[in-house]
């Protein structure tokens, strides 16, 4: 246990240090307010910064008594006028736009797969629209590569009935898969 002179020494030390914290916010805040009115253009703020300025001070004063605490303040106003100046221009330069409104680049790689993926989507969409019989010798004629006397000699055909679902696939698929472009 400390001795009581020791404890009221500390409080009366305490209470003297919050009195001339006092005196010296009711003597300079509002040179400070007019200080930094000058440097803002947000009025609103200039209240907050002066209150910023004090706190300031009261945590990073030096431990022994300042000569000049006025221009010390002063610093942690201009100080804290540069920070917020920083921080403004950083968050100028942080536009946002609406994805709506940008146009997103795709790389060229990206675009013919996108193309191609929807030329196949298109293309066997439509032959899937194309009657049996003509999707079938469609079929036979392009991925088994038979002749047109092959697919008729297995489907039961002519040649030339061939040849006529051939010409109609064809021409649907022609139409159907590049009708859009």
């Amino acid at each position: 246990m400390r001795p009581l002179d020791e404890e009221s020494t500390c409080a009366e030390g305490r209470h003297d240090a919050d009195r001339l914290l006092d005196r010296l916010f009711r003597s300079e805040a509002p040179r400070l307010a007019r200080f930094i009115r000058r440097s803002i253009s947000n009025h609103d703020e200039v209240h907050d910064l002066v209150q910023d300025t004090f706190v300031n001070f009261v945590s990073a004063a030096p431990g022994g008594k300042l000569r000049t605490p006025e221009a010390y303040l002063r610093t942690i106003a201009r100080n804290l006028l540069w920070g917020r100046s920083k921080r403004m221009r950083l968050r100028d330069r942080a536009v946002h736009i609406p994805i709506d409104e940008v146009d997103v680049a795709v790389l060229p790689e990206q675009e013919w797969m996108m193309e191609a993926s929807d030329f196949l989507r298109r293309y066997e969409q439509a032959l899937a629209e194309l009657p049996a019989r003509t999707r079938e010798v469609f079929r036979l004629h392009r991925q088994e590569e038979l002749t047109y006397q092959d697919i008729a000699d297995r489907l039961g055909l002519t040649a030339r009935g061939v040849k006529y679902h051939m010409k109609k696939a064809l021409l649907y698929l022609d139409h159907r898969v590049y009708a859009d472009d």
